[in-house]
């Protein structure tokens, strides 16, 4: 008799058990739901704090393109917590200002949202109707706004091509002499096109210098040979011609 009644309590002892086990996976997920349910609205009320809310703006690297404008599309989230900003579509807002070339768009703890811009550089003005319309390297022209022109070499339209014949032959042209290291503001005035090709005048002196149709790199690397003794002696003559290989042709 002794015996049924412990394997009775045995057997019972078993079915709680075994109904404990069916149970405790569900417990065990109940209590980290609860965990995280807690943990989330606690996350959520540290990110909403005022201590990660944005208080600060720093917008840096505007030289031409006005500041405001920028401020304008930035400032309007002050107040808003730092990691519920809409980074992604705040950067294509900045981004699509005239003359921005990049930006870094970042977070500063403590509450600051700051905005660093690098605007396009310019590569020369084109002449036009008596008005300076500033390129960039790409040949895009780029908004001034009220600013005056700055100093670089001037595309002077007409004679063989069309205008935008004349800006591809410029870019070409200008960065073959920037590449090897000429300053342009000092090397070029005003650059056209005749029947001899892309010609420039030089801003310091009265020399025309030709560079012809093709293959600046290389005309630039002539002249780049003589250069030297040219701006030491200062003897620029009258026109300098480099549309024959490797050399340079002085008439005065």
């Amino acid at each position: 008799m002794a015996m049924l009644r412990r394997k009775r309590s045995r057997s019972m002892a078993r079915r709680r058990a075994s109904r404990w086990r069916r149970l405790l996976p569900a417990s065990l997920i109940a209590l980290l739901v609860l965990i995280g349910w807690g943990g989330w609205r606690g996350l959520g009320a540290v990110l909403d704090s005022d201590i990660l809310r944005t208080r600060y703006l720093e917008v840096t690297g505007c030289r031409v393109l006005p500041e405001a404008l920028v401020t304008e599309i930035l400032e309007p989230w002050i107040g808003t917590p730092l990691a519920r900003l809409p980074m992604d579509s705040l950067r294509l807002e900045v981004a699509a200002l005239p003359r921005v070339a990049t930006l870094r768009l970042d977070r500063r703890l403590p509450g600051t949202l700051r905005c660093r811009i690098e605007e396009a550089r310019p590569m020369a003005l084109l002449m036009e109707g008596g008005l300076f319309r500033e390129l960039d390297r790409e040949g895009r022209e780029l908004e001034r706004f009220g600013a005056p022109a700055p100093d670089l070499p001037i595309l002077i339209p007409g004679g063989e091509v069309d205008t935008d014949s004349l800006v591809v032959l410029a870019r070409l042209a200008l960065g073959a002499l920037e590449a090897a290291s000429f300053d342009l503001g000092r090397e070029v005035s005003e650059m056209r096109v005749d029947r001899r090709g892309l010609v420039y005048s030089r801003n310091a002196g009265s020399t025309q210098v030709i560079l012809g149709w093709v293959d600046f790199p290389a005309r630039v690397a002539a002249y780049r040979e003589v250069y030297p003794r040219l701006d030491a002696e200062n003897s620029f003559p009258r026109e300098l011609d480099l549309r024959y290989r490797d050399q340079v042709v002085a008439r005065d």
